[in-house]
């Protein structure tokens, strides 16, 4: 009990980059988890349902339909060499129980941030600040002195349209961009938004786009994320 209660008091704030260099802190960390394995403060929160019909095309989680590796921040402690799972119909974190029988839905509001192989998440949660998008988890493109998020929300329609398949159940994905500039936050959903926010460099902006032949509606996300890597390097 003594060493998770000092361990929660200097657990690495969020904010931080997530890889554990040999300090003295990393060493405490990694005693903790090995103290505790399986570790009962990683392993809370409901079973998980799983969807009890197929898809006609598509399936509810980030990337691929498969668990993959990445780390948690839960609780304040970091875990790292974990398997997750993220449901985007629903917005929750998943991960196996210790014995692999069934799947646990991490409590939410407990999630700092996590990371799914290289890309990673952060919550955002209740706020007076009125720019800040919904709570939810949203996956963190850029960070510097600018942030660039983005939030993937996928949706199961159905559709009647073929009545010898009666009803065919197909995923309908969202995608939308934030810019956190200070304390507020931009919706940035098209290369014309995105150049309006960076008024001060849009000249600068569009030359960068034009030398570096990106393009915005074959791969939007990675595009936004090197013009807003490119201004925030501009005009430091």
């Amino acid at each position: 009990m003594c060493i998770a209660l000092s361990l929660r008091t200097q657990a690495q704030p969020a904010t931080l980059d997530t890889t554990i260099g040999p300090s003295a802190y990393g060493l405490a960390l990694k005693q903790y988890h090995d103290y505790l394995d399986p570790e009962p403060n990683l392993y809370r929160g409901g079973q998980y349902a799983e969807y009890g019909f197929l898809l006609k095309e598509g399936h509810p989680y980030f990337g691929e339909d498969r668990l993959r590796k990445g780390t948690v921040t839960y609780n304040g402690i970091l875990y790292e060499n974990v398997v997750l799972l993220y449901d985007e119909v629903q917005d929750l974190l998943v991960m196996p129980d210790p014995i692999k029988v069934f799947k646990i839905v991490l409590i939410s509001n407990q999630v700092d941030r996590f990371t799914i192989e290289d890309h990673s998440f952060i919550r955002l949660m209740d706020s007076l600040n009125p720019s800040q998008p919904g709570n939810g988890y949203y996956e963190e493109l850029y960070k510097g002195r600018i942030t660039l998020l983005k939030k993937e929300k996928k949706t199961i329609q159905e559709d009647l349209s073929v009545p010898a398949e009666g009803v065919r159940r197909l995923i309908y994905t969202r995608i939308s961009f934030y810019l956190k500039m200070g304390d507020v936050y931009y919706s940035v959903n098209s290369k014309k938004a995105l150049l309006r926010r960076l008024k001060d460099s849009s000249r600068e902006a569009k030359r960068f786009i034009r030398q570096n032949h990106l393009s915005f509606s074959d791969d939007k996300g990675n595009s936004f994320a090197k013009v807003v890597a490119w201004y925030d390097s501009f005009n430091r």
